[in-house]
C-alpha cells in the first residue's frame, strides 16, 4: 500500500463514527498505573489484567503537538497515579478504548484492590474544573444528565476564571486540532503528488469535489493561523514574510483580502 493511500485512509477513518455497538453499563476496579495523556490512562485489575481507558465526555490537548498537553497530562497524572478506580463504562472507541467515567480514592487506596471502597473524585470532572481539558459535548448526551451540568457548569466557570487553558485568548480544541492537521496532511501529500484534483481524487477514490473542499479548508486554516502569527509578532510584512517564509505576495493576499 503506497503512502498516499495509507494517508487517504488514516483520513476517512477518522473521520468516521466508532462503530462498535454499546454495551451493557459496567465497571472495573482497579489500580491506575499509568497516564498516557491528558484523557487516557491504564489501569491494573486485581486479576492482573490491564485496561486503557479514555476518560468520557472529556477532550483534552493533543499530546506533544497542542499547547497545555504536558501540563494537561501532569494535572491527570497528579489525581489518579498509583490510586485506586472504579471506571464506569458502557462503549469502547474507534481505537479499542474503553470509554468511561473514571472515580479514584485517596493515594495509594490500599485495600481498594481488594473490597470495594467508595471513590469520591470524578476526574473527568477535575481536569475540566482545572482548565486542563474541555468537556466533549459532542458525546454529553451519553453523560447523566445531572453529570452534563456538572461538567458543562465547570467549563464555564474555568473559562471565565481563565484556569489553565483558557488563559489564551482563542484555544483551539483538540477535535479542531486534529481535524485541521488531516487537512494539512492531505494537502501536503496532494501537492507532493503533483497531480491535478481531479486525477488524485480517482487515485485515492475521493469525489473530486469532496476534496476541493477538503484542500480549500486546509488553505483556509492555514491562512488564518499564518494572520494569526502575524498580529502575534510584532513584525512588518517585509520582516515577517523574510522570517516565516511566506511570499509577501500571499502574505499581502491574508492580511488585505479582497
Amino acid at each position: 500500500m503506497t503512502r498516499d493511500y495509507r494517508l487517504i485512509i488514516f483520513f476517512w477513518f477518522h473521520f468516521l463514527l466508532a462503530i462498535a455497538p454499546p454495551l451493557s453499563a459496567e465497571s472495573i476496579n482497579g489500580k491506575v498505573i499509568k497516564v498516557v495523556d491528558g484523557d487516557t490512562i491504564i489501569v491494573l485489575d486485581d486479576n492482573g489484567f490491564k485496561y486503557r481507558i479514555r476518560l468520557a465526555a472529556i477532550d483534552a490537548p493533543e499530546k506533544k503537538s497542542q499547547p497545555y498537553s504536558s501540563e494537561s497530562t501532569m494535572s491527570l497524572r497528579w489525581l489518579v497515579h498509583n490510586k485506586g478506580a472504579t471506571v464506569e463504562y458502557s462503549k469502547y472507541d474507534r481505537y479499542g478504548r474503553i470509554v468511561g467515567k473514571i472515580m479514584v480514592g485517596s493515594k495509594g487506596d490500599k485495600h481498594c484492590l481488594i473490597i470495594e471502597c467508595a471513590r469520591t473524585t470524578d476526574v473527568g470532572l477535575e481536569q475540566i474544573k482545572s482548565g486542563m481539558a474541555w468537556h466533549y459535548k459532542r458525546y454529553q448526551n451519553e453523560q447523566s444528565i445531572e453529570d452534563r451540568k456538572f461538567y458543562s457548569s465547570a467549563e464555564r466557570v474555568a473559562k471565565k476564571k481563565q484556569i489553565g487553558l483558557w488563559r489564551d485568548k482563542n484555544p483551539i480544541q483538540p477535535w479542531k486540532w486534529r481535524r485541521d492537521n488531516r487537512l494539512k496532511a492531505l494537502r501536503k501529500a496532494f501537492q507532493m503528488k503533483g497531480s491535478k484534483k481531479k486525477k488524485y481524487a480517482q487515485e485515492i477514490g475521493v469525489d473530486p469535489d469532496q476534496l476541493k473542499i477538503f484542500i480549500d479548508e486546509a488553505v483556509k486554516n492555514e491562512d488564518e493561523a499564518i494572520k494569526q502569527k502575524f498580529e502575534q509578532s510584532g513584525l512588518d510584512e517585509e520582516e515577517f514574510a523574510i522570517e516565516f517564509k511566506v511570499s509577501p505576495e500571499r502574505l499581502k493576499a491574508i492580511l488585505n483580502p479582497k
